[in-house]
């Protein structure tokens, strides 16, 4: 995507990404980096909920 979209947030929203941020990281890679953690979390909960029901489906290779 090029170009640039504005997000409005509150003024607390933003001093807190601001806080997450890391040594050197733009804004806008530390929402990247937060978007791919909580991806990879979602992607986590998913397993464990399926390993969970035990619920799975023989793949014929």
């Amino acid at each position: 995507m090029s170009g640039t979209e504005n997000i409005p947030v509150s003024r607390e929203t933003y001093y807190e990404i601001l806080d997450l941020r890391q040594t050197n990281e733009t804004l806008e890679d530390c929402l990247a980096r937060l978007i791919d953690i909580i991806k990879k979390q979602r992607l986590t909960d998913d397993i464990e909920e399926v390993m969970a029901r035990n619920d799975f489906v023989e793949l014929d290779l």
